[in-house]
């Protein structure tokens, strides 16, 4: 299959920080625990009465760098990469459909929560060009990656693939939206065939997420 289901994962970026021990002691200021962070986590019920966690967990890259547009959203993706590593994670689906919300929390110092922020602002400003472009993979196929808009949420983008021969539609949408509240960040990706398509889901879903952070963060 031409394009890869995929769960949209955070993670921290590798790297010291360098600075003086006061910089270095209010860098690490109110650092979540990982109960926290596991309760901010969506639950199936927050979605709708029909979803279910996924057993199958994945653990790559939101776009094959074969299936981009452009060499800079290539390098923008292999730059986001290591966020595929947060423990603190969930895959949800819709019953037996191919669709689900997969969402990843991470949270660290102030210094790399901004530098994994950056990375995916990057991400977004680099492949979310707005046009058509044909897969090197397959020449009968293209992609469009577009901004996403979600407000003061956070940045985002969507990911529609196109298959001719099928139809005059895509085939596949991928919503991705990352969300930053103090020094902690949530990657959201909603993902389905374009039939089964919610416009509103990532919204609502995010907002939620959102929320539900926010909360765990003051206990």
């Amino acid at each position: 299959m031409i394009f890869k289901r995929v769960a949209l994962i955070a993670g921290l970026l590798g790297g010291a920080v360098f600075g003086s021990p006061q910089a270095l002691a209010e860098d690490n200021v109110g650092q979540p625990s990982p109960a926290q962070l596991r309760a901010a986590l969506l639950q199936p019920t927050d979605l709708g009465s029909d979803f279910v966690r996924r057993k199958i967990r994945y653990r790559k890259p939101l776009l094959d760098r074969d299936y981009v547009h452009t060499k800079a959203c290539a390098q923008a993706v292999n730059r986001v990469a290591p966020l595929y590593r947060s423990k603190t994670a969930t895959w949800i689906v819709r019953g037996e459909l191919a669709e689900g919300i997969n969402q990843f929390i991470v949270s660290g110092t102030a210094s790399r929560t901004a530098a994994l922020e950056r990375a995916a602002k990057v991400m977004v400003r680099d492949c979310a060009k707005g046009r058509a472009a044909r897969l090197k993979k397959d020449p009968g196929a293209t992609a469009t990656i577009t901004k996403l808009p979600v407000g003061k949420l956070g940045s985002g983008m969507r990911y529609r693939l196109m298959e001719p021969r099928n139809s005059d539609d895509p085939t596949m949408v991928v919503d991705m939206v990352i969300i930053r509240v103090e020094n902690t960040l949530i990657a959201l990706e909603y993902s389905c065939f374009y039939t089964e398509y919610d416009p509103d889901l990532t919204r609502s879903a995010a907002k939620t997420a959102t929320a539900k952070l926010q909360k765990a963060l003051k206990q």
